[in-house]
């Protein structure tokens, strides 16, 4: 909720500068640099409008990214990333159409944005891994954790995944699921899905139930081999 009241607090500033330009068009520094440069000049026809569209635009991205973080529980990162691809093709249809130009920095914004969050998936997919260390379980990477293999009560091999009602904490793009999510039955789990095929180990532990997968069935079957060796009858249905 601390997360929501911030991005709200961070979406209304710039929704207030919004309506000052829009009565005013020196409350914009851009525009009062602007006229300082040229102090006789007209200011372009619809600039005005543009950086009214500009600041409302800005003010809902932050707004949007608070609400969605917080209904869905997904890392505010990834969303501002997403939103904001989105918020630099709509700045540039917005000069376009009240201005008649076609300014490029929205364009370059958005490019910049994409590749910054292929970089960050890449990177972060890259860099996880669960590891089965002599005295403890590693899962590495968003979300990670890592637990003695005491904490393991007991370890089911499953081919399918419970039903999930909405994520609390985490994501899940394209089959990869990672943080905590709240079940159909109500109780919670944390899911460390490297890979979006079968086998998953369904593992009951003193921190609560944990799904976890390697980025290949094949990966999946060694874990489970490694496991077997750390935790013996504690893999119950082998």
């Amino acid at each position: 909720m601390a997360g929501l009241i911030v991005y709200i607090i961070f979406g209304l500033i710039p929704i207030f500068k919004a309506f000052q330009v829009r009565r005013d068009p020196m409350k914009s520094r851009n525009l009062r640099k602007m006229k300082a440069l040229q102090p006789d000049a007209e200011l372009p026809p619809g600039i005005q409008k543009f950086y009214f569209v500009n600041y409302l635009i800005t003010g809902i991205l932050w707004m949007l990214t608070g609400v969605i973080g917080w209904l869905f529980g997904m890392n505010p990162t990834y969303i501002m990333l997403a939103l904001s691809i989105i918020a630099g093709f709509a700045l540039f249809i917005a000069k376009w159409r009240i201005m008649g130009a076609v300014p490029k920095w929205p364009l370059v914004v958005s490019a910049l944005a994409v590749v910054l969050l292929v970089v960050i998936l890449y990177w972060e997919y890259k860099g996880s891994e669960v590891i089965a260390l002599d005295e403890t379980l590693s899962i590495r990477g968003d979300y990670g954790t890592e637990m003695s293999y005491q904490a393991i009560d007991s370890v089911l091999v499953v081919n399918s995944l419970p039903n999930i009602k909405y994520c609390e904490n985490g994501y899940s793009i394209l089959g990869y699921k990672k943080g905590r999510f709240r079940l159909k039955d109500g109780t919670d789990a944390r899911f460390y899905l490297l890979g979006k095929k079968a086998p998953y180990l369904k593992m009951y532990t003193k921190f609560g139930l944990i799904l976890v997968n390697r980025k290949t069935p094949e990966e999946t079957g060694q874990l489970i081999e490694e496991l077997k060796e750390k935790i013996g009858n504690k893999m119950v249905n082998l």
